[in-house]
């Protein structure tokens, strides 16, 4: 069995210091233009500051926390989003359903119809590479970023 852990590269400590001071400069700029707005709005600008909240936490999760988890036996690819140490189910992959890979625009102009899924980060050096497979007599794309070891291993046991 093969795992591999795909994180965006974590922050230093001045640059952790920078990411604090700029979350705390957003959420104090956003209280104050907010709240210039309650008295033309109500309280609809109060609604749309906890949405503004909500948006910036949404990004430091995408950008710093969320990582994926590449599992691969003989027979099956899992993929797991994780949140630090939590570990959530993405896709499960039998290979002997896969029926194409390669690089992801290749695959995508093979299989024009077919639902994507990318469990892939940015910031990543490795390239992408697209499974394309039959889920429930439908095919759908699921496009990762596995080093050399476990692109190696699908693509043998793919064969």
């Amino acid at each position: 069995m093969l795992e591999q852990r795909l994180q965006n590269k974590q922050p230093n400590w001045l640059q952790g210091v920078g990411i604090v001071l700029a979350i705390a400069v957003a959420v104090i700029l956003g209280s104050n233009f907010f709240a210039a707005l309650a008295p033309r709005i109500g309280t609809l600008s109060s609604l749309l500051f906890i949405l503004y909240g909500v948006g910036i936490a949404w990004l430091l999760q995408f950008w710093f926390i969320m990582g994926f988890i590449y599992t691969a036996t003989d027979d099956v690819l899992r993929v797991c989003r994780s949140y630090g140490k939590r570990e959530r189910f993405m896709a499960d992959v039998w290979l002997n359903t896969v029926q194409g890979y390669g690089k992801p625009e290749d695959v995508r102009k093979r299989f024009p119809g077919a639902r994507v899924s990318r469990a892939t980060r940015r910031q990543s050096e490795i390239e992408p590479f697209a499974l394309a497979y039959s889920d429930g007599g439908k095919t759908a794309i699921l496009v990762i970023q596995p080093d050399e070891r476990m692109k190696a291993h699908l693509i043998q046991q793919i064969k």
